[in-house]
């Protein structure tokens, strides 16, 4: 979920070729009831310096900022029923949830047929 336009969800997802749905929520209501992090004292720290160094070293750059560029993501897996199964909050600019646990977050979260 983005907190920018649908004008900007659909070009986001045309851009990455996407088949499935990009919700955005231009108020910020889930963001704030999940607890994100916002602020330019959020966004831009020294975490913010070192995770930009990183991402440079691997060819990884800022792309164009859609929607408050002071609010800060997470990740969150929920299952149907609304169990969350992983969570991730950013603690600065490009702090990013590990794929992989995602992914194991998704395996353990899949309903086996009956």
């Amino acid at each position: 979920m983005g907190n920018g336009t649908p004008d900007e969800a659909r070009a986001f997802r045309e851009e990455r070729h996407l088949s499935f749905p990009v919700l955005v929520d231009p108020r910020m209501r889930a963001y704030r009831a999940a607890g994100m992090r916002r602020g330019v004292a959020a966004a831009v720290n020294l975490r913010t310096i070192a995770n930009a160094v990183r991402a440079a070293k691997t060819g990884e750059h800022q792309g164009r900022t859609q929607g408050d560029p002071w609010q800060l993501g997470g990740a969150f897996v929920i299952l149907p029923g609304g169990s969350v199964v992983y969570e991730q909050r950013s603690d600065a600019a490009g702090d990013h949830a590990d794929p992989e646990e995602i992914l194991r977050a998704l395996e353990a979260g899949r309903v086996s047929p009956a």
